[in-house]
Order: C-alpha cells, then structure tokens, then sequence
C-alpha cells in the first residue's frame, strides 16, 4: 500500500476551495490567524487541535470525503488556510489522535514529535507526517521544512505573519523525532505534527466485512 497527495492549496481567507478529489479521499486543513482565539471550525470536520498561544494561533482539523464536490465551510477569523488532499491505495486513511505541539520561541521552530510517544503503524509503507507552523513574523524563512518534509505551500502578511504547511512527501518508517528549523528573526508562534495512516481493507466503495470502529487512531476491528 502507499499513500499519495493529489492536491494542495492555500489562501488568505476563511473559506478555501477543496482540490479535485474522490471519495474516500483524506482532507486535511490548517487554518491559522494572528489572534489569540482560534479560527472556528465548521461543523462536519474532526478537529485535531485549535489553540492559541501568545497571539498567535491554529485550527487542524481534518475529514474523508463522502463526494466529490466537499467544501470548506467557513472558518471564521482565518488569516490564511491551508488544504492538503491524501489518497490511500487500497484502504482507508485515517489520523492519529495524539500530534507533537509545539511553541515558537526566538529564532527556533520546533517540529515535535507525537505527545507520550503515541504512535501508529510504524514501519510500515502507509504511514506519512503532516505538519503545519504559523508565526508572527513574515521575514523568517518559515517556508523550509524540518529534516524528512518538504513544503507544500505557504502565505504570508508583510511585516506581520507567515503560515505554512509540509509533509512527508513518502512514507516515514520510523516515529518523528522532534526536530527543530532555525530561522533569522526573533518570533513567537506555533507548530503541530500529525501522523496520516492507512486502514488495511477494501477501497472506501468497495464491500467486504472491513470496519474502521475508531478510525481517529484506534485499531480496525
């Protein structure tokens, strides 16, 4: 099995238009603003995290689509969002309920790894990391991924903020360490990991006796 993106996008706005998808396929947006309170996530998604942090703060938050026409809904107060677009092979992709969160402080921006060291599928060919960081400060080069990702897309406010999101790019066959990306200038913001796995069992059409019970991150059944 192997997971694949097919689509991305990003905005300065508090609704963003869905990439080209299937269903089945894993959506996933990071929607941050430069405010202490979270931008709100509509009904119909799974929220992973949404705090804030020093003015600055994050909405993760993720959904399989049932169509192929999902929307976004509004996220209100968004200063910018981010949407990556994930495909499983032959199962069915699923996100790990534990993520690595972490603070900007000064020129370092961590990349933790997952909190108490959950983690799902390691090892095996199914299993990529997502990460999204937002800070308060638009000259520092947010856009480089940590060791192990690369960027997917990134926007910025000038002399105010930058927002980006990264991944994987591959299958990760070991846990994500915390890793760290040293920028120019002295910020403050945020950072969260996600682990992205895929469910053995038949396509998201397809029969067959397969039951994802908890499909945020507890095993098939």
């Amino acid at each position: 099995m192997a997971i694949s993106r097919v689509g991305s996008g990003s905005v300065q706005a508090n609704t963003i238009t869905i990439p080209t998808h299937q269903a089945g396929d894993l959506i996933i947006i990071s929607a941050n603003r430069n405010n202490t309170t979270a931008p709100t996530v509509p009904s119909g998604w799974v929220i992973v995290n949404n705090t804030g942090l020093s003015g600055a703060s994050t909405s993760l938050a993720w959904k399989l689509a049932k169509t192929t026409t999902e929307t976004s809904g509004t996220w209100t107060n968004a200063s910018a969002m981010h949407v990556a677009v994930y495909r499983a092979d032959t199962g069915i992709l699923a996100v790990s309920t534990s993520l690595g969160a972490g603070s900007v402080s000064g020129t370092t921006v961590p990349y933790n790894g997952q909190a108490n060291g959950l983690v799902y599928r390691t090892g095996l060919l199914d299993n990529w990391y997502f990460a999204t960081a937002f800070q308060l400060n638009s000259a520092n080069s947010l856009e480089t991924a940590p060791s192990g990702m690369s960027n997917i897309n990134v926007e910025s406010s000038a002399g105010v903020w930058k927002s980006v999101i990264h991944d994987t790019n591959a299958s990760q066959l070991s846990n994500w360490s915390n890793t760290n990306v040293t920028v120019a200038n002295i910020a403050t913001g945020q950072t969260r990991v996600i682990q992205i796995f895929e469910f053995d069992g038949p396509d998201f059409g397809g029969g067959g006796g397969f039951r994802p019970v908890n499909i945020r991150g507890g095993a098939d059944q």
